[in-house]
C-alpha cells in the first residue's frame, strides 16, 4: 500500500481519495511548511499537489511576491499575489525538486501537453489527470507508482 501525502488548501482532495482510492494511505499538509513537516516524520512514495491555494492565508504561501511584481508583472503587486495563489502547487512542487524529495507527483488539472511535457522535464516523474476520476487517478498513480 503506497504512501502518499496530499498537498492542498482545503480538503476535497483527502476526501476524494480517501473515499474513491482507498489502496493508498494518504497524509495531509496544507502548506509548504506542513508538508516539511510531515517529510520530518515519513516519507511519501509521492505526492498529490493542488494548483491553486486561495483558502490559505498569505503568510502561509511561498514565492517571492515582491521578485515577481517586479519581474513578471510591471510593479504590481496584486497581480504576483494572484500568480502565487494560483501557481502554488508548482512552487510547492519546485521547492520539493530543490530539496531533494523527488518522488512521483500526481496533479488533478486541465492542461494542455505542451505544458505537461514541461512539467515533467523541469520535476521528473509527473501524472496529470483532467478531472476527478477515479478511474483515470487510479491508472495515473498505478503508472507513477509502479
Amino acid at each position: 500500500m503506497a504512501q502518499l501525502l496530499i498537498i492542498e488548501d482545503g480538503d476535497e482532495y483527502l476526501r476524494f481519495f480517501s473515499r474513491y482510492l482507498k489502496d493508498h494511505q494518504y497524509n495531509q499538509a496544507h502548506s509548504l511548511e506542513a508538508c516539511l513537516n510531515e517529510l520530518d516524520t515519513s516519507i511519501p512514495d509521492g505526492f498529490v499537489l493542488d494548483l491553486r491555494f486561495d483558502r490559505v492565508p498569505r503568510e502561509d504561501l511561498i514565492g517571492d511576491v515582491e521578485d515577481m511584481a517586479g519581474n513578471l508583472f510591471g510593479g504590481d503587486l496584486e497581480a504576483a499575489w494572484r500568480y502565487v495563489v494560483d501557481n502554488q502547487g508548482y512552487l510547492i512542487l519546485q521547492e520539493l525538486r530543490e530539496r531533494g524529495f523527488n518522488q512521483p507527483a500526481l496533479l488533478v488539472a486541465e492542461l494542455p501537453q505542451r505544458r505537461q511535457d514541461n512539467l515533467r522535464k523541469l520535476y521528473g516523474r509527473i501524472g496529470v489527470v483532467p478531472s476527478f476520476d477515479r478511474n483515470r487517478i487510479a491508472r495515473a498513480l498505478r503508472e507513477l507508482l509502479g
